[in-house]
């Protein structure tokens, strides 16, 4: 049949719900993600202190594991609060290479190819596509930390027995609440120096600047004007200081790890600050449509 015969209509199928509209973008992201092979190994590697944190509870609780390794007196047996804000932060900094390494190229192309016009002028918001975006991270630092975090949380509270759930339930909600504060900050960041550099290398090694090259910045600081206000600027001090008063850490640790050097109240204005300062940049650079200047 000749194309000026054909007849046009409507579509008149499925529609995608508008609640769930981001999630497109969130597919597609995690596809582009995974199409990469090194990308993909190092995903999995995240997933290998889970199997040694679940071979460490399974022993510290096995006799017979004690026995068959030799290791029953040599082998320190607490696995409490301080084991798992441990683990969470030996698995935050896995996560950090992995949302440093994906986060900003999700982001850093759609502005490069000018292809966020595109995005905005179907029926998606501003706030649809950041959530698209950010969903991406999310769900990869989630499945990398506090959900390896609880599965070792109720592990260790199937084989301890005799009512430590009920006493230590508390520190379900701190696993959670300390992981989405830093899945916060991590993604936001992330996606602000995205819409700001336009080259994904560059991004990543800026974002690897503000939580490396800011911290010695502070300490500058600190010793120039003998003070210890310079660590506001040091996030990978303040998110520590959250979670050590989140697991209820003994003052004596706080002391010897240096996370009572800024009060409580800084660290979360610190945080809260850097989340709405990403807000800004956002709302600033992410648009439908560009203005050149000449």
């Amino acid at each position: 049949m000749a194309v000026y015969k054909r007849t046009y209509k409507a579509y008149h199928g499925a529609l995608t719900p508008a609640w769930s509209r981001f999630t497109v973008l969130s597919r597609y992201g995690l596809s582009t993600l995974f199409n990469s092979r090194p990308f993909t190994a190092y995903t999995v590697l995240c997933f290998l202190p889970f199997l040694i944190g679940l071979a460490y509870i399974y022993i510290v609780h096995s006799t017979a594991a004690q026995a068959l390794l030799n290791v029953g007196r040599a082998m320190p047996a607490t696995v409490n609060n301080s084991w798992f804000i441990a683990f969470l932060g030996f698995e935050g900094g896995m996560g950090f290479i992995l949302a440093a390494w994906g986060g900003p190229g999700m982001v850093t192309k759609d502005f490069a190819n000018h292809s966020v016009q595109l995005y905005l002028s179907r029926p998606i918001s501003r706030m649809e596509y950041l959530l698209g975006k950010i969903s991406v991270l999310a769900a990869l630092l989630s499945a990398t930390t506090w959900i390896p975090a609880l599965l070792l949380f109720f592990v260790k509270a199937e084989l301890q027995g005799h009512g430590w759930l009920w006493e230590n339930l508390w520190m379900a909600g701190s696993i959670l609440l300390s992981c989405l504060i830093w899945i916060a900050v991590i993604s936001l960041v992330s996606m602000a120096v995205a819409v700001w550099v336009k080259w994904r290398i560059a991004a990543t090694a800026l974002m690897v600047g503000i939580f490396f090259l800011l911290p010695a910045l502070g300490g500058v600081v600190d010793v120039v004007l003998r003070t210890q206000w310079g660590q506001l600027i040091n996030l990978t001090h303040m998110i520590p200081i959250v979670w050590a008063h989140l697991f209820r850490l003994p003052i004596v640790e706080r002391h010897v790890s240096g996370f009572d050097a800024v009060p409580l109240w800084a660290a979360w204005a610190a945080l809260l600050s850097v989340c709405a300062g990403c807000f800004w940049l956002l709302n600033r650079k992410l648009q439908a449509r560009e203005v050149e200047h000449s």
